[in-house]
C-alpha cells in the first residue's frame, strides 16, 4: 500500500470517527419519538467562530498530511493539534446547536415575527 494510499485511508477514518462523535453527541438525551417541528420564533442563530475553527482545524490536519517528512506518514506538529480541534470544535458545534433549540423551546419570545 503507497503512503498516498494510507493518508487517504487516514483521511477516511478521521471523517467517519468525527461524524461518529457528531452523531452521538446530537443524539443524547432526545425522546425516541417523533421528531417536532421548529417551536415558533426560531430565527437565526448568534454568531459563532466555531464555523471559522472548525475550517481552521481541518487545514492544520491537511497541513499535517502534506507538509511531512518522507520517512513520515503526517507532521504531527500539525496534524494532531489539527485534529484534536477538529473533534473538539464539531462537539462544541452540535452541542451549541442543541442548547439554542432547547433555549428557544423552552422560553417565550414568540413574536410571530419571521427573522
Amino acid at each position: 500500500m503507497t503512503d498516498t494510499a494510507i493518508g487517504f485511508a487516514l483521511i477516511g477514518i478521521a471523517i467517519v470517527v468525527v461524524l461518529g462523535v457528531v452523531f452521538v453527541v446530537a443524539s443524547r438525551g432526545g425522546s425516541g419519538g417523533e421528531r417536532p417541528t421548529p417551536p415558533l420564533g426560531v430565527h437565526l442563530p448568534p454568531p459563532s467562530f466555531l464555523p471559522v475553527l472548525f475550517s481552521g482545524a481541518a487545514a492544520l490536519l491537511g497541513a499535517g498530511l502534506a507538509f511531512r517528512a518522507d520517512d513520515q506518514l503526517a507532521n504531527p506538529w500539525l496534524a494532531v493539534p489539527g485534529l484534536l480541534l477538529l473533534v473538539i470544535t464539531a462537539v462544541s458545534w452540535v452541542r451549541a446547536a442543541g442548547r439554542e433549540w432547547r433555549d428557544v423551546e423552552h422560553s417565550s419570545h414568540d413574536d410571530g415575527a419571521a427573522h
